[in-house]
């Protein structure tokens, strides 16, 4: 079998896409295929047979992959990736054959480990294996690592996707510390189909965060609700809705010029919040009213705020407060 050697820039390509939290077959078949494309030196239809095959596109990817690794190979990485793999999610027997597949995942790291911009999935392992007596646990708490992942919380959009777990750290609940997931499904007609997805392929507890409005999704999730999962509905509008005021105020005056400001009056109570946002960004100037636009500049002001502007001048609210009582209170899977 010929084949280029892959190069190390491309080597952690491929340990982030085949380390980040999604089900087993989908990263492994992607990462796999792309290396046979990009390196098996050979024509399109033996490359298309060995793709046929999941023993022998593993076969040879693991050749091809361990050869480009200068490090012996060793399975500490791989079997710790087994057990939260197993932990994690539901796994076929293809699955199984992926991550047996015997590639040098311990060699890469060490391979890797002298770049500075390692995503949080790779510093995890990065720190696994220089400090190979402490627990994950430890690790994950110490470096706000993230993973590996204990919950996932399911949202409808945007803003709760960038802004929940900014909330949670200010009211002490790191959710990179903790190991909670936060996965937006892109719109509120998504978010049934996307848990009827993970609720056939995660074993992990899913938080499921639904707008006031959105009955219908909650009807069509709880058939197939699993007992350790939870949906909330939150109870006066949309996220934006249960945002404090001043923190929005104060958020959007930090973001533009001091001739641009709003004040509370700007607001009005009978008016979604939204609907508040759009006239104001459309009377003061500020551009289209974007949701997520808007929720990374309430996150830029809340990560570069002092705690004592959250105990002083901005309170939040009791429904976030609650939301994040919710999820801290779920039981982790043993």
């Amino acid at each position: 079998m010929k084949y280029k050697k892959i190069p190390k820039s491309y080597i952690k390509i491929c340990l982030d896409r085949l380390t980040r939290f999604k089900p087993v077959y989908e990263k492994y078949n992607r990462v796999f295929a792309d290396i046979l494309n990009k390196f098996l030196i050979s024509s399109d239809t033996a490359i298309g047979e060995f793709l046929k095959s999941p023993e022998n596109m593993c076969n040879a990817v693991c050749e091809i992959f361990n050869s480009s690794v200068p490090f012996e190979y060793d399975s500490f990485i791989s079997d710790i990736l087994l057990k939260e793999e197993k932990t994690a999610f539901a796994l076929d027997d293809t699955e199984m054959k992926f991550l047996n597949s015997g590639l040098n995942l311990t060699g890469a790291i060490k391979y890797i480990s002298d770049d500075a911009n390692l995503p949080k999935n790779l510093k995890y392992l990065k720190l696994l294996l220089e400090n190979k007596e402490n627990t994950f646990e430890f690790l994950r708490k110490k470096h706000s690592l993230l993973y590996p992942v204990t919950k996932i919380v399911l949202t409808e959009g945007a803003t709760e996707e960038i802004l929940l777990s900014e909330f949670a750290q200010k009211l002490g609940y790191d959710f990179n510390k903790e190991g909670i997931l936060i996965i937006g499904a892109g719109g509120k007609n998504q978010v049934a189909r996307k848990y009827y997805k993970m609720a056939d392929e995660v074993k992990l507890p899913i938080f499921i965060l639904l707008d006031y409005d959105a009955d219908e999704t909650k009807e069509l999730i709880l058939p197939k609700l699993k007992t350790k999962d939870e949906i909330y509905v939150i109870k006066t509008g949309e996220f934006e809705d249960i945002l404090p005021l001043e923190l929005i105020i104060q958020s959007i005056n930090a973001n533009f010029s001091n001739n641009l400001h709003c004040s509370v009056r700007d607001f009005d109570s009978n008016l979604k919040m939204t609907k508040n946002l759009h006239n104001l960004f459309k009377n003061k100037g500020f551009g289209e009213y974007k949701k997520a636009e808007f929720a990374k500049m309430v996150k830029n002001f809340m990560e570069n705020s002092s705690e004592n502007i959250f105990k002083s001048e901005i309170k939040i609210t009791s429904e976030i407060f609650e939301i994040i009582e919710r999820i801290k209170n779920m039981r982790i899977a043993s």
